[in-house]
Parts: C-alpha cells; structure tokens; sequence
C-alpha cells in the first residue's frame, strides 16, 4: 500500500493574518491606493496596513506601481489552500521536501509556488 500524508497549509506570520486578508480583499474591491486602504480599513491601525503591504509585496503577491497596488491572481489560491486539508499518495520524506511542495503548488496552479510558500507554512501528518 502507497503511504498517503495529509498536507495543510496554514498563515506563517499569524499576528497580521487579519490585516493581509483584508488588503487583499480591500484592493480587489478598487481600493488600491494608500488613501482609500486607509479610509476603506479603520480597524487596522497604519503599521499593521502597513506590514500586510510589506508581507504581500514580499512574497511578490502585490507590485505597487506609482502608488496603485495590484494582488497577484494566486492570492485566491492562498485563501483556497488554508480551507483545504489534502490527502495525498506521498511519503513523510518527499511531502517536507521544498521543490516537491513547489511542484504541487505549480499543479495546483500556482504561477508564484515560492510566493506561496512565504506567505504560507505546511503542516505534514501521516495518515
């Protein structure tokens, strides 16, 4: 029998988790620029905008073009990926290898498999 893992991705900077989503969300909704994020998101203070921005921009999810930011297609991914627990017919080993997860995030149709993987921790278990 095949050995089989369970994979679940979950947000690797935990404390700013709220703030990302909401930025993603804010500029797929046309508030794109540091005005309307601020004025579309008064529960978040400016420096926690401001980290989400940083942690998007980072992981090449965002590009920011004379001040108009733009979230990059595979943040629907990323929010699908963390309601998803995924059996797959893998080992322990080839599941906690990097390019192996690049791989799967490439078929899972990922254009930036490593932009994922800095937004985003893996949890491996075996089943």
């Amino acid at each position: 029998m095949q050995p089989q893992i369970e994979l679940q991705f979950y947000w690797r900077r935990q404390d700013i988790k709220e703030a990302i989503v909401a930025v993603t969300k804010a500029v797929a909704a046309g508030y794109d620029t540091k005005d309307k994020l601020l004025a579309a998101l008064p529960q978040f203070s400016t420096y926690r905008i401001a980290l989400a921005i940083d942690a998007l921009i980072t992981a090449d999810m965002a590009k920011n073009n004379l001040g108009s930011l733009t979230i990059h297609s595979d943040m629907d991914i990323v929010f699908e990926l963390l309601k998803a627990k995924l059996v797959l017919p893998l080992s322990l080993k080839d599941a906690k290898n990097p390019a192996m997860r690049r791989v799967l995030l490439n078929k899972l149709g990922c254009k930036n498999p490593a932009g994922v993987e800095t937004l985003l921790n893996t949890n491996v278990a075996e089943v």
